[in-house]
């Protein structure tokens, strides 16, 4: 079954999907009706009806990751939820002078950069180096000792495409008593990922990719056990918890996730991810994993042995990272670019990714431009 006609698709075929998602219909739809609609015929009135595109925003995070949609907060982005979250951590639960935070040098580079300003408060910021596997548990094991507070693990890298063991590090962070939190911007909506079996403190995310509900629409999911401990600094009227009393003299926090909301929010980017949401959920997660598996299976074993390296689907995400010699990235992208392809490249990494949408036929031009460009 096709599901490309629910989709707004560019002209040429489209592999970029690691980068942002192609525009469902229905978030066109969900951005007049939930949005646009109610400001037009009511104005100052629409709160209620934008509120509630935000709660079924929420919902349907929780149906994808089996959770409770309490737990979920809407976030600009991830950066800014990791640096609400850091700042929300209970200062007693730190040894004086202790506060490292371990990240993989493979994380994305904006959650680096969260962690190197945090610095200014306190915090020190330890890298695993992008030498050691990611994927490997027993990279994670030499570094989470006792001296980590926090670890950032990525679930799946952007780089390398590496899927990192989060259960198992979950494991190691009990053990130690740290603080886990996790990046899923490469994996929600392409990953199964199920809450109840993470062991993890917070999850941010991005609906810009995969979840196809573009730019402006991250999420902050906060454990349920710790949150009470959580005091965030950055504030507003939505993260009280009562937004609409009204009364500058009382500030009580959400006794959910909604206290790192802060001020007034902004609905539109909520509005129009949520029709991403739905689109994807009534395709089911299982099929979209199941179809890019059957596209890059197919990819993969169409090629010449010598043509890319081994790729083992087991420790990937949706996206395969292909590493070429430059003259070889070179040729592979002028003829795709040809064949009006959309993809892209980090130095001498060619990125591909494989959605719903796509099909094998698209795959078979992949397919030629890499068999026509086999010799360096």
């Amino acid at each position: 079954m096709s599901f490309s006609n629910l989709f707004n698709l560019p002209a040429g075929p489209y592999f970029l999907s690691h980068s942002v998602g192609c525009l469902s219909k229905q978030s066109e739809l969900s951005l007049a009706e939930n949005f646009l609609t109610p400001w037009k015929l009511s104005g100052g009135d629409a709160w209620p009806d934008w509120l509630q595109t935000v709660d079924l925003f929420c919902a349907s995070l929780a149906k994808l990751f089996n959770a409770k949609a309490a737990d979920f907060c809407p976030q600009t982005n991830l950066s800014s939820a990791f640096t609400k979250w850091l700042m929300a951590l209970p200062m007693d639960n730190f040894q004086v002078g202790k506060r490292k935070i371990l990240i993989h040098e493979d994380a994305f580079p904006s959650m680096g950069y969260v962690g190197q300003a945090m610095q200014q408060f306190g915090f020190e910021l330890v890298f695993i180096p992008a030498s050691e596997s990611a994927l490997n548990i027993q990279t994670w094991q030499r570094y989470i000792q006792k001296d980590i507070d926090c670890v950032l693990a990525t679930h799946v890298h952007s780089n390398t495409g590496q899927v990192a063991p989060i259960e198992a590090i979950g494991r190691l962070c009990n053990q130690q008593s740290c603080y886990l939190a996790v990046d899923v911007a490469q994996s929600a909506g392409i990953l199964p990922i199920d809450l109840q079996c993470w062991d993890v403190d917070a999850l941010f995310g991005s609906c810009v990719k995969w979840l196809c509900g573009g730019p402006g629409a991250g999420f902050l999911w906060v454990n349920p056990n710790t949150v009470e401990q959580l005091k965030p600094i950055d504030v507003g009227w939505f993260s009280h918890s009562d937004p609409f009393e009204m009364e500058i003299k009382r500030f009580a926090y959400a006794p959910d996730a909604k206290r790192f909301w802060g001020g007034t929010p902004n609905i539109a980017p909520y509005a129009l991810a949520l029709g991403g949401l739905q689109t994807l959920l009534e395709i089911g997660q299982n099929t979209v994993f199941a179809h890019n598996r059957k596209l890059a299976e197919y990819f993969l074993t169409n090629l010449d042995e010598s043509a890319v390296q081994p790729i083992d689907l087991a420790n990937v995400g949706g996206t395969l990272c292909i590493e070429l010699s430059a003259p070889r990235i070179a040729a592979i992208s002028q003829r795709l670019k040809q064949q009006n392809c959309y993809f892209d490249t980090r130095g001498n990494v060619m990125r591909l990714s494989f959605h719903v949408y796509n099909s094998l036929q698209q795959v078979d031009l992949l397919i030629a431009a890499f068999k026509h460009n086999s010799g360096d």
